[in-house]
């Protein structure tokens, strides 16, 4: 009789101590492992050339540069230095500063990009006129190529004009559903350009028949003037 009772005070302990490890074990495990009360986070968005914003003064952000906003010194800290810079004259108009690079990465969209800035126009023609050798370009200005060691007194002038040139090629249908419908197209039969216009949002889209792309964004108070008499 005495065994029995032990063995039956064994098998209580060991019971015991069973559903103790078992009630225990989970606490010991919060103990060293806490939830996490950290919401989880959505990935930002690319910065696709479609997905413009505009900040608490209207102006256009696209890229994360913001047009009437960034300046050199602010394209660089985003963009790195990369870029292929000068300064571009043509007669009769104030020299401006360009930045041009040939390997840029919209989201997926792989192309070109062309900044420009403005701002100091005394610093610009100085700079520009002092400059002996100009190349032409294609589009009947003159630059002047500038080094990164040169840049220093251009960090104050301020973006003023985006041109994005996608590798790929675009159609109607693609423009249409990627920036929405437009508030204004017109097309040049002289060249077989069409235009397609969203000054609101600071978007001039111009597409070839071939189907090359140059999208440009701008100030809206710029790309309002480029809407047609007609409209």
């Amino acid at each position: 009789m005495t065994r029995k009772k032990i063995r039956l005070r064994q098998l209580y302990w060991i019971l015991g101590l069973t559903l103790l490890g078992i009630i225990v074990a989970p606490l010991l495990r919060l103990l060293w492992h806490p939830p996490s009360t950290t919401m989880p986070t959505s990935a930002p968005e690319p910065p696709l050339p479609w997905r413009v914003t505009l900040d608490e003064r209207g102006r256009p952000v696209v890229f994360g540069l913001t047009l009437e906003g960034s300046t050199v010194a602010d394209v660089r800290r985003h963009l790195g230095d990369e870029g292929e810079w000068a300064i571009l004259g043509r007669e009769g108009s104030t020299p401006v500063l360009e930045a041009y690079y040939p390997d840029f990465t919209s989201g997926h969209i792989e192309g070109k990009l062309i900044l420009r800035f403005e701002g100091d126009a005394a610093l610009l023609e100085h700079e520009f006129s002092r400059r002996g050798k100009k190349a032409p370009t294609a589009a009947g200005a003159r630059k002047a190529e500038l080094k990164e060691a040169e840049l220093a007194p251009f960090s104050g002038l301020t973006l003023s004009l985006v041109t994005f040139l996608p590798k790929a090629r675009l159609d109607e249908a693609v423009i249409r559903e990627r920036f929405g419908p437009t508030p204004y197209d017109w097309k040049e039969e002289e060249s077989d350009t069409h235009h397609y216009l969203y000054p609101e949002r600071g978007i001039h889209v111009l597409r070839d028949e071939r189907g090359r792309t140059v999208i440009e964004y701008a100030a809206p108070e710029r790309l309002r003037r480029l809407v047609p008499a007609r409209h």
